[in-house]
């Protein structure tokens, strides 16, 4: 019995031991590994370290949502392999596609893109592909996924956003002659302005650039104007008139477009922060 008894001890002290660690961290603790799995493209990591921030703080408002928002999206992405519905898929994925933008997850958000194009074929889906390839970089294969779209399948937006590929893969020349052809039409929105902008800037035509700048920061509806801002300050297209004066007063338009429930255009596409407004949230 005694022997017995000690096995159960020993026993009992092995699970404390084991159990140390994770009693030692803290709900905060557990919240920052989340974070940090999530950044990485661990989504059940991060599922399980959040659930383990909720339980252990359960006043805690921003766990519950982080703990319910991860669970949705492992949701999302489970379904999305077995979808068999195209609508369905697409709404599906273009909610992945918000999500991974407003987390910066870029690795996932490029595997994501690239299999919504495939899908899709279309100037929207060529649109968020080639944005986020700009964002990593890969310019050439910004270029040729811009390039690869049927001609009737073109837009202001697809060629603007090629203009840029090329202009950062180092062919101004071409990049000049699509700035040269491009026209824009009241039905191209804001985005296309906003990218024609920066094709504008890209090769030398400062002053186009900024007329279209001015024009596109007015027709962004104000809740996602600042995000179009940020991405201004840093892309590299403005890089030679950021410091200026003129620049500088453009950043300070404000949006004349009343909001609304849903204040985007026909599509999410055009910006190149797509995920923090309401329309692209719901999608």
């Amino acid at each position: 019995m005694l022997r017995k008894s000690m096995v159960l001890v020993l026993f009992a002290v092995a699970l404390l031991v084991r159990e140390a660690p994770l009693l030692a961290e803290t709900a905060a603790e557990a919240f920052a590994k989340g974070e940090q799995l999530l950044a990485k493209g661990d989504f059940v990591s991060a599922q399980q370290s959040y659930e383990a921030a909720a339980r252990a703080d359960r006043e805690n408002v921003e766990y519950a949502q982080h703990h319910a928002m991860i669970r949705r999206v492992v949701d999302l992405r489970s379904r999305l392999e077995t979808e068999q519905d195209s609508e369905q898929w697409e709404n599906m994925a273009r909610a992945l596609h918000a999500f991974y933008v407003s987390e910066g997850i870029l690795p996932e958000l490029l595997k994501l893109d690239q299999n919504i194009h495939a899908r899709l074929n279309s100037a929207d889906s060529a649109t968020l592909l080639a944005e986020t390839q700009l964002t990593l970089k890969k310019n050439a294969d910004a270029a040729k996924t811009l390039s690869s779209l049927e001609t009737s399948k073109t837009t202001a937006m697809t060629q603007a956003l090629l203009g840029i590929a090329l202009l950062r893969n180092g062919q101004k020349d071409q990049a000049r002659k699509i700035a040269d052809k491009l026209s824009l039409s009241d039905e191209d929105g804001a985005g296309a302005g906003y990218a024609a902008a920066r094709l504008h800037a890209g090769v030398g035509n400062s002053a186009k650039a900024l007329e279209l700048l001015k024009s596109s920061f007015e027709a962004i509806p104000g809740s996602i104007l600042d995000s179009f801002k940020a991405h201004a300050k840093s892309a590299p297209e403005f890089a030679a008139m950021a410091a200026s004066a003129e620049f500088a007063g453009i950043l300070k338009a404000e949006s004349k477009v009343p909001e609304s429930k849903c204040s985007g255009g026909s599509s999410c596409a055009g910006c190149p922060m797509a995920g923090k407004c309401s329309k692209s949230q719901e999608k």
